[in-house]
């Protein structure tokens, strides 16, 4: 039994240190997250337009104001970035900000390591 939660405490350990994934998909006024939560850490952004003109993703809080260049159509692209716990405005900032004007924006929370994502029971 110690064994198990031994290997078990590891593997967890082990997925923590490597970046959580979130997919992105950007089309006409349109932002899809694949999860709108996720633990501190590194987190990769899979980005996919799916639109038929160029968007981009930027992502800002906590400290943090970085983006990627312009995605084509079509085109996909990531962007991987240290998370810490807080919340976090991700959104397309092509044409002077009117992409997010027009609805491509999304609110990601991260949550300290450990802490299970809402709505998760505790022992559950």
């Amino acid at each position: 039994m110690k064994r198990i939660l031994l290997l078990a405490a590891l593997a967890t350990a082990s997925s923590a240190a490597s970046a959580q994934d979130v997919s992105v998909t950007l089309s006409e006024w349109k932002m899809r997250l694949s999860r709108d939560t996720v633990p501190a850490g590194p987190v990769t952004f899979q980005i996919r337009n799916t639109g038929a003109m160029s968007h981009a993703v930027h992502v800002t809080g906590e400290g943090v104001d970085k983006g990627t260049r312009q995605i084509a159509v079509k085109e996909t692209g990531t962007l991987t970035l240290s998370l810490k716990a807080g919340t976090y405005e991700v959104f397309c900032p092509l044409a002077e900000g009117s992409h997010k004007m027009a609805g491509m924006t999304r609110t990601l929370v991260v949550t300290a390591a450990g802490t299970p994502p809402a709505g998760s029971k505790p022992g559950a």
